[in-house]
């Protein structure tokens, strides 16, 4: 097998499920995971996913494909994920057996946790596939390694965003820490295209531009929603979010 795509191969399995596995050990560290907890690690999550979207991956879309890649690639992104959040709705009504953790949240609200969590999970991996586009093709520059350190480290905060719902919603340790290691596999998949392919612009450019509709609709659509719901302190959940935010223009900026 080619030296660089052995390379490609394991940074991207590093990064993506690596980092994402990581969040979801965070996530289930709480057994018991209080509603303000929830909100407050949603919010901040959200203001990381947030700031990548608009200061990391748009600008970059924009970069690799101007205008019109970018903003296509963001629209069809939002309305794909809009089409996951139908289908995870119609599935939420049907999952009657599931069992919330005694003693974490109100036992009405474990299937909107369970839907949440559910949704971010699915966007995430959708997140995760561009990415390894990304890092496959900025292998042939020799800015593969950086960019997996960086986007692994992206991706911690993302693993806990849909861990720390799933399990609060009743779902057992061992499934939530198996979908966060799922949630970064087609990261793998990506960094093969990406290296295959080579510098494809238009390619980098929809497929980023993508990831960040995608995100963009789960942050305003599902996870700031809830985070409000289950934090009544709603100016610290603003700053906590806010604080989000700051790390990835501070991280992107330093990067």
């Amino acid at each position: 097998m080619d030296n660089g795509l052995m390379s490609v191969l394991l940074i991207t399995f590093g990064a993506g499920a690596g980092g994402t596995l990581l969040g979801g050990v965070l996530g289930v560290l709480f057994k018991k995971p209080s509603s303000k907890y929830i909100g407050l690690m949603l919010g901040f999550s959200a203001g990381i996913m947030l700031g990548v979207s608009l200061f990391e991956l748009m600008p970059e879309a924009y970069e690799y494909g101007g205008l019109t890649a970018a903003m296509v690639g963001f629209v069809i992104g939002g309305l794909f994920v809009f089409g996951l959040d139908f289908i995870a709705e119609k599935y939420r009504r049907t999952k009657e057996s599931a069992k919330p953790i005694k003693g974490s949240v109100e036992n009405k609200d474990f299937k909107k946790l369970f839907k949440t969590g559910l949704i971010i999970f699915f966007t995430v991996m959708l997140h995760t596939f561009p990415e390894g586009v990304a890092i496959g093709a900025g292998e042939h520059l020799g800015m593969g390694v950086v960019l997996a350190l960086v986007l692994m480290v992206h991706n911690i905060p993302e693993g806990l965003a849909f861990a720390l719902p799933l399990r609060a919603s009743g779902v057992k340790v061992w499934k939530v820490l198996g979908v966060s290691f799922l949630a970064g596999v087609p990261m793998v998949f990506g960094g093969i295209i990406g290296y295959l392919l080579g510098m494809n612009d238009l390619l980098i450019a929809y497929a980023l531009s993508f990831a960040a509709g995608a995100m963009i609709y789960v942050v305003f659509g599902e996870m700031l929603a809830t985070a409000y719901e289950y934090c009544q302190n709603h100016k610290l959940l603003t700053l906590i979010s806010m604080l989000g935010t700051v790390i990835i223009i501070l991280f992107a900026s330093i990067i």
